[in-house]
């Protein structure tokens, strides 16, 4: 490990976590926050014009989808590229080429020409240049960080990511009401520009040099298949988060036609915003302090108080108390992300990280693209008519969770909340992800 670290970093600084690392670090960090902002508005400015447009959450699930799934599909060959060429460079060329499907996108708004259809294959597009930045991304932080480190960048990355919920659609929710999406489209596209100026900056300030290959490409994703499979603690706990992630992709998409049945744009955006807030206090604390070695302790705590909160939101028409519970949701996922990303790294040898981290996010994020696929057409045809006013569950169900045209939607998310408990109390009981964390506290102890 040593040795590959030496091979991308100058002669003098043989071990990372220095005072300059972090700083460069630090700096990556600002430049990928400035583009989550832009990211978040998009993501909430599209969902809202698509529900508009088609009344559907089949057509906001589809918009999801394409904005998902060519990026979880290719992330196993850019964690290949990341291994094989300079990690801050493959971030440039990621940001840039996927700005260019926000503006294909623009295009098709400005000239008339925009549909679902049209929507979903510009997203799409940019999706692909995701999957080349992100695990270089997540590669990086172990080129420049310690182990003890791992934990608050892995919050302060949380917190970023929190960014786009926080401030985006609260800001999107006016935009849209006052100009509709074509300014969202033009801030994204001028924010992502703004990103890669700074990556440029960190590239030609930070000396690195690409480890040379020693196989070819397709042997390397081998190998980095290979050092998934031979450890069967991260191939499980990444088998039970792609669970967790199949009930976040539900809530994901059903969040935004429930809430604007509900309400309208400008009260869905605030709600969201405000909830958003947990995440950042959440992602804040960890980034302050760190979180100890017990991370299977936070993840089933994280996991239990998400179910309860995702049930109780879909139980009510209260979109106060909607807020209330989302905010509460939105403080789970930071450690809950935290742990099993501390968990994973800690596993994982520097010099397969990118490989490995792009088969884990392929693995651990099949259950969005299932959610995706899946959760629209459950609401429009099967679930909702369960719960209109004439509904088979109106007298039933309906009386405890009131009926009306989105009422399908709150049952759903009931049933995914007890699932999310279920997953709870199953995870910290598998021995090979226990397994896990004991190596990660004798590393710990070992480093001290």
């Amino acid at each position: 490990m040593d040795s590959v670290i030496a091979s991308e970093r100058p002669p003098e600084e043989s071990e990372p976590g220095s005072p300059r690392d972090f700083r460069s670090f630090m700096f990556i960090w600002v430049a990928q926050l400035v583009a989550r902002l832009g990211n978040g508005l998009t993501a909430f400015g599209l969902a809202v014009w698509v529900y508009q447009d088609s009344g559907l959450s089949t057509s906001v699930a589809l918009v999801t989808m394409a904005a998902f799934l060519p990026g979880v599909l290719l992330a196993p060959l850019g964690g290949v590229l990341a291994d094989r060429f300079d990690r801050r460079l493959l971030m440039i060329l990621g940001d840039t080429l996927s700005a260019a499907g926000l503006v294909l996108l623009l295009v098709a708004f400005q000239t008339g020409q925009a549909n679902v259809a049209v929507v979903c294959v510009c997203v799409a597009f940019s999706s692909v240049f995701t999957s080349v930045m992100d695990p270089a991304y997540r590669a990086t932080i172990s080129d420049l960080l310690s182990p003890k480190q791992y934990a608050r960048a892995s919050g302060l990355v949380q917190f970023a990511a929190a960014s786009q919920f926080l401030v985006s659609p609260a800001l999107a929710g006016m935009l849209m009401s006052w100009s509709g999406i074509t300014l969202i489209l033009y801030i994204d596209i001028g924010t992502m520009a703004v990103t890669t100026v700074c990556m440029v900056v960190v590239w030609r300030t930070i000396a690195t040099r690409p480890r040379a290959a020693q196989q070819g490409f397709w042997a390397d994703f081998r190998y980095g298949v290979r050092v998934l499979a031979g450890n069967r603690g991260i191939t499980v706990l990444m088998l039970l988060v792609t669970v967790v992630t199949f009930c976040m992709g539900f809530l994901q998409t059903l969040l935004t036609p429930m809430l604007i049945d509900l309400s309208n744009e400008e009260v869905l955006g605030v709600v969201r915003s405000v909830a958003a807030v947990g995440m950042v206090v959440s992602s804040l604390l960890i980034g302050v302090f760190n979180m100890g070695g017990r991370h299977l302790r936070y993840i089933a705590w994280a996991l239990a108080a998400s179910g309860v909160t995702v049930l109780l939101m879909g139980s009510t028409v209260n979109v106060l108390l909607i807020g209330v519970f989302a905010f509460f949701f939105f403080m789970t996922l930071p450690p809950l992300n935290t742990s099993v990303e501390v968990l994973a790294r800690s596993s994982i040898p520097n010099e397969a990280q990118g490989k490995v981290w792009g088969l884990m996010g392929l693995i651990s994020q099949l259950g969005y693209i299932v959610a995706y696929g899946v959760s629209g057409v459950l609401a429009d045809y099967v679930f909702n008519p369960l719960l209109v006013p004439d509904g088979a569950l109106a007298d039933s169900v309906g009386a405890v969770i009131h009926t009306g045209p989105s009422r399908g939607i709150g049952l759903m998310l009931i049933l995914i909340g007890v699932l999310l408990v279920g997953m709870a109390v199953l995870m910290p009981r598998v021995k090979s992800i226990r397994s896990i964390e004991d190596q990660f506290i004798r590393t710990m102890e070992t480093k001290e």
